[in-house]
């Protein structure tokens, strides 16, 4: 590893240097606080044995968040579209898998965050039916904020492995749904769906 005070000495080095970490000059050289910084770590490292450097990298390498198996049950969440009825059907009736709905019961007395609690410590599993439905200001039509918002908070409970968006193809995308895994549909044609959920299912030990 080749170390420098300044970037143009890194520069005029870093190719007929061997095992040179190479940092693009869009990232540093418009930085001179970056490039000092970078130096007094390396400068630290070079200066570590072995087992001190094996200690720091532990002392900073993140936890592994603990993912809630939950209560065996598969959540549904879903804007006012009755079409997550068609997938509740599928889920008891063909795959005999329990579920828990906002309409499973009663809740009129509840907040929003008990229920929502509830919800994730009673599910293993989430399926998030995104259909279009709110006009944004220039003319596409989103998901309902609210299925968007309970993706996010089952993904960060179960895993991404363990929540699945059934998406409407005439749904505008929503920020980082790019980099996510999602089931599409048209129109009301929910069933599409069906052979891909069961197959994430049984993929993660559901059935």
């Amino acid at each position: 590893m080749m170390y420098a005070e300044k970037i143009e000495e890194f520069f005029r080095g870093y190719r007929s240097y061997p095992g040179v970490i190479y940092f693009p000059p869009a990232q540093a050289a418009n930085n001179d606080n970056t490039v000092r910084r970078i130096y007094e770590i390396s400068r630290k490292l070079k200066s570590l044995s072995p087992d001190e450097l094996k200690s720091e990298l532990i002392s900073v390498k993140p936890i592994p968040r603990q993912k809630s198996i939950g209560g065996g049950k598969v959540f549904i969440g879903h804007g006012r579209s009755q079409l997550w009825a068609r997938v509740q059907l599928f889920l008891q009736d063909d795959l005999k898998l329990k579920t828990v709905t906002f309409e499973s019961e009663s809740r009129t007395s509840e907040t929003i965050v008990n229920i929502l609690e509830e919800f994730l410590n009673e599910s293993s599993f989430a399926v998030l039916i995104m259909t279009a439905e709110d006009e944004t200001s220039d003319g596409k039509i989103r998901p309902r904020q609210n299925v968007i918002h309970e993706a996010g908070l089952f993904q960060g409970r179960l895993g991404f492995d363990k929540v699945v968006i059934l998406k409407q193809m005439e749904t505008e995308d929503f920020s980082n749904i790019a980099g996510l895994q999602y089931i599409p549909f048209s129109k009301d044609n929910i069933e599409q769906c069906f052979y891909e959920l069961q197959r994430k299912l049984k993929k993660s030990g559901m059935i």
